[in-house]
């Protein structure tokens, strides 16, 4: 049902951007790195460069290291550069910025030199080392929902693997997204603009809050599509994945009933399909399912996991839909690609990328795990039935791990743009208002529909709307819904 219609979705109202106060000088002590200008080079028809960073902000004279950073340059004039992050975390900004056209409307092309950094610890920047390829393996298919002494005590065993290393000193301590945050902005200095322009999407909405409540008079025109709040906590975070996940999921079982032929059935009642899948599910934490590698069969929480990362997209029904027909007759080998495919494995036994050590190193500098695990599985078990159990277990590696508190705001920034989807799976709805709350000055546009994230996936209204804000900084009206 729609929570809409398209009224109000591209109607403007002034943005308060121009009359902010102008930025403050940095510290004196860190002007050495805000007077960078970067050198680009061409590189494989972008433009890379590098910029030098302190390890420990609180230490400017202490250790160094260099961020990679991408530009993709205007297809026309350009009016300033747009910084983009496409979440993770672990993801690669330069990734993201060399995929430009895909990324931003030709539009914002066109306006815009559109830059990404992989941020510190991923990619090209000081890339974090958690775990071998092999160990990400076994993580990823240890059983995520254990029910006996020594089930438990495998997961305790797996999840103590992870240990991360850096090759600069004293890095792995200062991989918070405040840290990446005070990275952007001496990104934004050396970019010679006096305030930062910025499209963060999933956990780049995170970063992208944290960058305004350190820097507030620095805020140029932010888009935050696919919000997440700064202060949940990790079992917060959690739940609200799995209550958004699971209304995903209940969304694919009614798409797969209605298409027929499903191999959860074809009942209408979401409920029906869901308890076939926990049978499929079940079956496989006794006998795997075989993939065509004796050495690699499909665990229950790897097809569980492969199932999660099917519902990011709408554009992946089909495939999941047939997977699990595969996997329904016995053979897991097409879910267990869709995996590989999801995760970057490839088919060598290795990883494209460090996001899975990156992920790991970030989000448990930043938020908190429970400090009973036992316990916080019971909690999530209780709210979110399907997917709580297997999701709460996933904190097990962050426990007793320092957290680094988050910065406080230090003002306030220029109004801002937050985008939500109605069933994103990755950062559920309900966390917009919180979003919205925290930034003070914020505007939310509604993606009514399905998937992760809201730009570029298929709505005029939305597309429109977010060039309009950064072109001519015409915001919509509060909680416009686009269809």
């Amino acid at each position: 049902m729609l929570l809409g219609v398209l009224t109000g979705c591209t109607t403007p109202v002034a943005s308060p951007a121009a009359s902010t106060p102008a930025p403050g000088p940095p510290a004196a002590e860190l002007a050495r790195f805000y007077d960078q200008r970067l050198v680009w080079t061409d590189c494989d028809g972008a433009e890379c460069a590098s910029l030098v960073v302190p390890v420990d902000y609180a230490d400017p004279d202490g250790p160094t290291f260099e961020i990679a950073v991408l530009r993709a340059p205007s297809t026309a004039e350009a009016r300033g550069s747009l910084v983009v992050n496409p979440g993770g975390p672990g993801s690669s900004g330069r990734d993201y910025a060399r995929a430009a056209s895909g990324v931003v409307t030709d539009a914002l092309r066109d306006a815009y030199d559109v830059v990404g950094f992989d941020p510190r610890g991923v990619g090209a920047s000081a890339p974090v080392d958690c775990a071998d390829d092999a160990e990400f393996d076994l993580l990823i298919a240890t059983d995520g929902t254990p029910d006996t002494p020594a089930e438990v005590a495998e997961i305790e065993r797996v999840s103590a693997v992870l240990e991360c290393t850096s090759s600069v000193d004293g890095l792995v301590d200062h991989l918070s997204t405040a840290d990446a945050a005070r990275d952007m902005d001496v990104l934004r200095a050396a970019l010679g603009e006096e305030r930062l322009d910025y499209l963060g999407v999933s956990y780049g909405t995170h970063l992208g809050a944290t960058y305004a409540a350190l820097f507030p008079d620095r805020v140029g025109r932010f888009v935050l599509d696919g919000p997440l709040p700064r202060d949940l906590d990790a079992e917060e975070l959690t739940l609200g994945q799995a209550l958004g996940f699971e209304d995903s999921l209940r969304r694919f079982v009614a798409y797969c009933a209605a298409e027929g032929d499903c191999p959860l059935g074809d009942d209408p009642d979401p409920e029906v399909g869901l308890a076939r899948l926990r049978e499929i599910l079940d079956a496989l934490d006794t006998q795997p399912a075989s993939t065509g590698d004796p050495d690699r069969p499909l665990t229950e929480a790897a097809a569980t996991y492969a199932i999660l990362m099917s519902l990011y997209r709408v554009s992946d029904r089909p495939l999941l839909r047939d997977a699990l027909a595969s996997l329904a007759s016995g053979d897991g080998t097409p879910l267990q690609r869709l995996l590989d495919e999801r995760t970057g494995r490839q088919a060598d036994g290795t990883y494209r990328d460090n996001s899975f050590d990156a992920f790991y190193a970030v989000s448990c500098r930043d938020r908190a795990a429970p400090g009973d695990i036992t316990a916080s599985v019971d909690r999530l078990s209780s709210a979110a039935p399907f997917l709580g159990e297997y999701l709460a277990w996933g904190n097990l590696p962050c426990a007793g791990i320092e957290v680094t508190a988050p910065p406080q705001a230090r003002g306030a920034a220029p109004t801002i743009l937050v985008v939500a989807t109605t069933h994103d799976p990755a950062t559920p709805f309900a966390w917009a208002d919180a979003l919205v709350a925290q930034l003070g000055d914020a505007v939310l546009l509604v993606r009514e529909g399905d998937g992760h994230t809201a730009y570029r996936e298929g709505s005029v209204c939305i597309d429109e709307s977010i060039d309009e804000f950064f072109l001519d900084g015409a915001l919509p009206e509060p909680g416009a819904v686009c269809d």
